[in-house]
């Protein structure tokens, strides 16, 4: 009973924040921007190229760690935080405990491939029993696709989801929202809506390309993101903020007060 009674609650109290219009500002200050944020519905947690930072709803620093360059994306599964990380060894998810920010565990990602040169992780999600990561790329590359690879939890390869789309770096930042995959790439479509089967059916301009995880619906049943803005500090100093867009007669737009 008591657990039931601590889970109204902790869904009240992010129902209610989630419906603020007012930009949630991270108190926590890095080196390097952001690369990807996630929110366990109580917490948020903020992934910097070299720091994790988890905060409460109104930005209020919970926990900070300084980290291996270069974190990415991430995402959180059963209280533990995934994130993409790139290191001079190659590729991994490094994986977190939502409490402390404690290190658990790196899963190696190779995608498959011998010469992995230039080539690095960026996105992730999780859904129905798989994680899903992107593929990065060269910034010169003319190629016209992207992919996307699905991975078993315990990071087996499954195959990989040819993403069409001339992008920069690849696909940033991946998330699943109300039934749709949500890519945000440094293209000029920036933003990607996808079908369960990642084939796209929408592009939008509101930039998703360092983190988005989805909120409670309108009063209207219209899908909502809460999405994640850069601020530069100067020096190599970033912080950040987050607002909430919406989907509105298919497109996706910041919500208006």
């Amino acid at each position: 009973m008591k657990y039931f009674v601590l889970t109204f609650l902790l869904f009240i109290a992010f129902f209610s924040v989630s419906f603020s219009i007012d930009p949630i500002r991270c108190q926590g200050v890095a080196n390097g921007h952001l690369q990807g944020f996630d929110s366990d519905g109580k917490y948020i947690y903020w992934s910097t190229k070299s720091s994790l930072i988890k905060t409460d709803h109104t930005g209020k620093v919970i926990a900070q760690v300084t980290v291996t360059p270069h974190h990415g994306d991430c995402c959180i599964h059963k209280g533990r935080l995934y994130v993409a990380t790139v290191e001079k060894r190659g590729n991994f998810v490094t994986v977190y405990d939502c409490r402390d920010l404690s290190h658990i565990t790196d899963y190696p990602i190779d995608f498959g491939y011998d010469n992995l040169e230039g080539i690095d992780i960026d996105g992730i999600t999780f859904f129905k029993g798989h994680f899903y990561v992107g593929e990065g790329k060269d910034p010169k590359s003319e190629q016209e696709f992207n992919w996307i690879h699905k991975y078993t939890p315990g990071f087996k390869h499954v195959k990989k989801i040819k993403i069409p789309g001339k992008t920069k770096y690849g696909i940033q930042t991946i998330t699943y929202v109300d039934g749709f995959f949500w890519l945000g790439t440094y293209s000029n479509e920036k933003t990607y809506q996808c079908d369960k089967n990642f084939n796209i059916i929408g592009y939008h301009t509101v930039n998703i390309s360092v983190g988005a995880y989805g909120l409670p619906r309108s009063k209207n049943g219209e899908i909502r993101l809460m999405v994640a803005r850069n601020i530069k500090l100067g020096n190599d100093k970033w912080s950040a903020d987050c607002v909430p867009a919406v989907l509105r007669n298919g497109k996706l737009e910041w919500e208006e007060k």
